[in-house]
């Protein structure tokens, strides 16, 4: 019967023990930056005159789902002093109204900050994992 040794490598084999349980804390920490930089993002690009609508827009909180991983929804939340949803107000802006024409702000500004929030995530998740390693 032959026999297998390998000596020398625990060291590498507990860094790697730290890394594995330190990634779900280091996923939660890259979505929870991605979040706030793109709330920022759309914060700055919402149209000035919509009442509310700018300080509305927040990073929810992390959540994770077999099908989708770990995930923050980015949105307007709450409503104006009328009792409108400053989420719907948010659509129409982008997408129009009747006699309202569109003025897309959201989804612009979402594709044009993907690079940007992707590096900010990635070094969240980095930094986080440089804390599991010690």
């Amino acid at each position: 019967m032959a026999k297998f040794e390998c000596h020398g490598i625990e060291a590498q084999i507990s860094r790697f023990d730290g890394l594995a349980a330190g990634t779900e804390d280091a996923c939660r920490k890259a979505v929870k930056a991605g979040g706030k930089l793109l709330a920022e993002r759309l914060m700055d690009a919402a149209p000035v005159r919509t009442g509310g609508l700018q300080e509305s827009i927040k990073a929810g909180k992390v959540d994770y789902s077999p099908g989708d991983g770990y995930y923050a929804e980015v949105k307007p939340q709450g409503k104006d002093g009328r009792g409108e949803p400053y989420a719907k107000i948010g659509n129409i802006l982008e997408y129009g109204h009747g006699r309202v024409p569109p003025r897309p702000w959201f989804l612009p500004t979402v594709a044009r900050s993907e690079a940007e929030v992707t590096q900010a995530m990635r070094e969240a998740f980095a930094e986080a994992q440089q804390g599991a390693k010690a």
